[in-house]
């Protein structure tokens, strides 16, 4: 009874967890390019998915394709909070530009209300995985899913950080403005570039949770909420780090709805992100991604 309960943590709390991470990773690229917190990576998920659902059901989109439509509607959906957050306020005060990030949240969840209305929106799976037992264990179609997107999301992005000139470019960006400005390197394009891949980030969350929990249009504030916790679990330093933060937070989430109440889940993930914000070093407030 006990393994079966363990097994059904696991499978469980990896199909969410892969979702926290991937918006943890989101979190932690934008904070790191211009140490903003953007409350609106929620909202990023919530239309990305939805936009997903509407073509798939227009054109029948196989897996291939839904991946490409969903990494090129997210990239142009981070483009465009950008513009409308960090972009017009470049200048202005910390607070000013939360501000901002808040406000985009809720622009954009009147927008997800204008088109899609209140009602759960079941989003298909656009990418069909058997599922898998690997002896006591037992992987449903959804979790390898999750963790199939998820996992391909950080080796590709650590690759792109680490191998290529611009994504050596966000890294100097996030450890010295500055200095990256004196050899040629544009902050700000650094920093619209993070917006995007944010949003590619949470579009390839909207297709590994869609599936799960269906999309609501009051979903995105909650879910971005979960992928701070995950970031601050994850100190913010590092791309896969910061993904088992969230992997962390979604088999903490598991174990409480499965032995004790899934109305404790939410109170505990809050009393732990306030506990982690008191008592984390200031080195982590200076955390670059590597």
């Amino acid at each position: 009874m006990v393994i079966q309960y363990l097994a059904q943590i696991v499978n469980s709390g990896l199909a969410l967890g892969s979702v926290y991470g991937l918006m943890a990773i989101g979190f932690a690229l934008i904070f790191n390019s211009s140490r903003l917190i953007n409350f609106a990576q929620g909202e990023l998920l919530l239309i990305g998915g939805l936009t997903l659902q509407s073509l798939s059901q227009a054109l029948h989109l196989p897996p291939v394709a839904a991946l490409a439509a969903a990494a090129l509607f997210g990239f142009i959906l981070g483009h465009a909070l950008y513009a409308s957050t960090l972009g017009v306020s470049i200048n202005a005060s910390p607070l000013r530009q939360l501000m901002l990030t808040v406000a985009a949240s809720l622009c954009w969840q009147g927008v997800a209300i204008v088109f899609w209305g209140k009602n759960p929106v079941m989003l298909p799976q656009l990418l069909p995985l058997p599922p898998l037992r690997l002896g006591l264990l037992f992987f449903s179609q959804d979790t390898l899913t999750a963790l199939a997107l998820s996992v391909a999301s950080v080796v590709l992005l650590s690759l792109f950080l680490s191998r290529t000139t611009t994504g050596r470019a966000i890294r100097a960006v996030s450890m010295n403005p500055v200095a990256a400005r004196l050899q040629g390197i544009r902050p700000g394009h650094c920093h619209a570039l993070s917006f995007a891949l944010a949003g590619v980030l949470a579009a390839m969350a909207a297709m590994a949770v869609g599936p799960q929990t269906m999309l609501r249009y009051d979903m995105g504030l909650g879910l971005g909420l979960k992928g701070f916790v995950a970031a601050t679990i994850g100190g913010y330093a590092s791309v896969p780090r910061v993904f088992l933060g969230g992997v962390l937070l979604g088999l903490v989430e598991a174990a409480l709805v499965l032995l004790l109440s899934g109305e404790l889940k939410e109170t505990v993930t809050y009393i732990l992100l306030i506990g982690l914000l008191v008592l984390a070093p200031k080195e982590q407030e200076t955390a670059r991604p590597a």
